[in-house]
């Protein structure tokens, strides 16, 4: 996905912050050993996040062990123990990563990405696509509308950011089935709309030089991404801070105690912090690592 949904470590207590890195941990690994190696690039904090409420929402208990990582095969830390939610949500991954990886081709003729989806990804991929068909085609029909949105210049950030926002939800439809609710719906689609505009803004200097699609450059004279964030203040403010209520709002309502530390941070908090940083660099974001 795209890497912004991730804790405020700062503000973080330490055990959460153990817990949510044995998560990232675990799914990295699990990753590895149900794909290969070269697929545990893919993980992100986006996924690794989902693999949490995933975990919540079903109130499933994870084994934790010490052990080796591949970056560091000689100091052990904690990580969670592969199990049946694992194992979805990576089929979740290679899903989204698959069609991220299209969507990447199409709009930057990325020869690397297209090299990463046909010899590492894909066959993954079409495995993943057997186990979670409805999820597999929810997500096809959902960056196909986004594409359409934008060969169309479509200005208004609530129908660009509609599709990938239905993405989500229907994701969240699918996995939690007879868990699922309006609230965590409502919850998950506010989530994807606010990572589309997040990543909008982010990658506003980049599209204007390359001279692709990004919908705060319709109908916009664009001067540089300093100027812009200026320009823009308000109403990207208001667009972002409307996703976090409804966020928050709809969070509170599912009243979580699995892992509750864990996702408040991120969702309370994370979120938050991302905002006020993509509103204020005019440099673009770097990916940190947790």
């Amino acid at each position: 996905m795209f890497g912004y949904v991730l804790p405020d470590k700062p503000n973080m207590f330490m055990k959460d912050y153990a817990q949510y890195r044995a998560f990232y941990c675990g799914l990295c690994k699990s990753i590895g050993k149900k794909c290969s190696e070269p697929m545990r690039f893919t993980t992100n904090y986006d996924i690794t996040f989902l693999n949490v409420l995933y975990h919540s929402i079903f109130d499933a208990d994870v084994e934790i062990n010490q052990e080796t990582c591949i970056l560091n095969p000689v100091q052990k830390k904690p990580i969670v123990k592969d199990d049946e939610f694992t194992q979805t949500i990576v089929d979740v991954n290679n899903i989204l990563a698959h069609y991220k990886c299209l969507d990447d081709v199409l709009d930057n003729k990325s020869i690397s990405k297209l090299m990463f989806d046909k010899i590492v990804l894909k066959k993954h991929y079409k495995k993943s696509k057997v186990n979670l068909a409805k999820i597999d085609e929810l997500v096809k029909k959902g960056y196909d509308d986004l594409r359409m949105l934008e060969l169309s210049k479509v200005e208004s950030i609530d129908r660009v950011a509609d599709p990938f926002a239905k993405i989500m939800k229907g994701i969240a439809k699918e996995l939690f089935k007879d868990k699922y609710t309006e609230e965590l719906g409502e919850m998950m689609y506010a989530l994807g709309k606010w990572v589309y505009i997040v990543d909008a803004i982010d990658d506003i200097d980049d599209d204007f030089k390359e001279d692709k699609f990004n919908l705060f450059l319709v109908n916009y004279s664009y001067i540089d991404k300093k100027t812009f964030l200026i320009d823009k203040h308000d109403e990207l403010r208001f667009a972002l801070m409307n996703c976090y209520n409804t966020i928050c709002e709809n969070f509170d309502k599912l009243n979580i105690k699995k892992y509750e530390g864990v996702l408040t941070n991120i969702l309370w908090y994370g979120i938050k912090v991302k905002s006020e940083e993509i509103l204020s660099r005019s440099e673009k974001c770097k990916k940190i690592r947790i």
